[in-house]
């Protein structure tokens, strides 16, 4: 497969990319080669850079980031950090080839979580207090940069924004092109989240067990959940059993995935978790919940928050390990990968990726 590489972006050419290098006398069929197996970039698509190690340590397998949440001008500061470190001559330089994305601050009621967290810093948190405030709240992120907008609905922790405020925060982003993210916590705001048209939950919902006819609406309706499975399980000993929140999680996505709904791989790093690398658990119970191999790739790439191909991509080597645990040749940038393969085959080869900036991809070519 061809590959168009710009000074900031990798992605499949186009007849256009193609049309372009003609034009300029380069003959694609002679193009180097890559040794290696390109995937889109690996995302995690929930993190909280400021609660963890991510911007202050070389990479690991992780080619992408996603925070949600966190006081804006920290964000752009640590985002625009990992970027000159990718351009970096030094490609062990902190953070090198990962690239980070961002939501900007929180956006909620007047007083809501996380306003009340100690872990929020001051500027993180933007309370809208009416449909009339909307816009002016979701402007501000876009303006700073951010790829998609977080909203909170706990309902255990605080006040919430209501419905009519809520869509007006949908409608603003909309309006933006910027999908959003919602933390839904406490009983009915995973529904209220999804009539109100965002694009995705920051978790599988946790404090309740979603019925059928919901689940089979919101898959219908293309709303994604960030699975962030893991996270009721950091800290408790082996053999202790799933907690209640886990069992309800992993039920409430088994379901969901069964009626076609789309999971994204996200771990909520900054909650006990501070490593750049790809999070066997958080796999696994993904697999637990039915995800196949076909799946679990989609899962990690961001598709419905973030463009599918970016800055940097994901390398695996080409060897017939990777080609086997891919399939169909492992040619993933065709959509020629694993139909309906175990994913749990899948685990161990992705962990061996490697992400790679467009600055350092030539050091890949032969």
């Amino acid at each position: 497969m061809l590959f168009a590489v710009g000074a900031d972006r990798i992605h499949p050419a186009s007849e256009a990319d193609l049309a372009r290098a003609e034009a300029d006398g380069t003959d694609p069929a002679a193009a180097p080669r890559l040794r290696a197996t390109v995937l889109p970039p690996i995302t995690d698509a929930h993190v909280h850079v400021g609660l963890t190690e991510l911007a202050d340590r070389a990479s690991g397998s992780l080619a992408r980031v996603l925070d949600l949440g966190w006081d804006p001008a920290r964000i752009v500061e640590r985002a625009a950090r990992a970027d000159d470190a990718a351009h970096a001559a030094d490609p062990a330089a902190e953070f090198a080839g990962t690239e980070i994305r961002f939501a900007g601050a929180f956006l909620t009621a007047p007083g809501g979580y996380p306003s009340t967290r100690g872990w929020a810093p001051p500027g993180s948190v933007v309370g809208v207090a009416a449909p009339v405030e909307a816009d002016a709240a979701v402007a501000a992120q876009v303006a700073l940069g951010a790829d998609v907008v977080k909203v909170t609905l706990n309902a255990d922790a605080g006040p919430v924004p209501d419905d009519a405020t809520l869509e007006a925060i949908v409608a603003a982003a909309r309006r933006r092109r910027r999908p959003v993210v919602a933390h839904v916590e406490g009983v009915g705001q995973a529904e209220r989240a999804g009539r109100a048209g965002v694009s995705a939950l920051a978790h599988a919902p946790w404090t309740e067990r979603l019925d059928d006819a919901l689940l089979a609406w919101m898959a219908g309706a293309g709303l994604r959940w960030v699975a962030t499975l893991d996270i009721h399980e950091r800290g408790r000993g082996h053999g202790a059993g799933l907690s209640t929140a886990a069992s309800t999680a992993l039920d409430n996505t088994r379901r969901f995935v069964a009626v076609g709904g789309t999971v994204v791989y996200g771990t909520d790093a900054g909650n006990d978790l501070d490593h750049g690398e790809l999070e066997p658990r958080e796999l696994g119970l993904l697999a637990s919940a039915g995800l196949d191999a076909s799946a679990l790739l989609d899962a990690l790439d961001g598709r419905g928050l973030l463009a599918p191909w970016g800055a940097t991509v994901s390398l695996l080597p080409d060897d017939a390990t990777t080609r086997a645990a891919l399939g169909a040749g492992g040619d993933v940038g065709a959509g020629a990968g694993p139909s309906s393969a175990p994913a749990a085959d899948l685990i161990p080869t992705l962990l061996g990726a490697q992400p790679v900036h467009a600055a350092h991809l030539e050091e890949h070519l032969s």
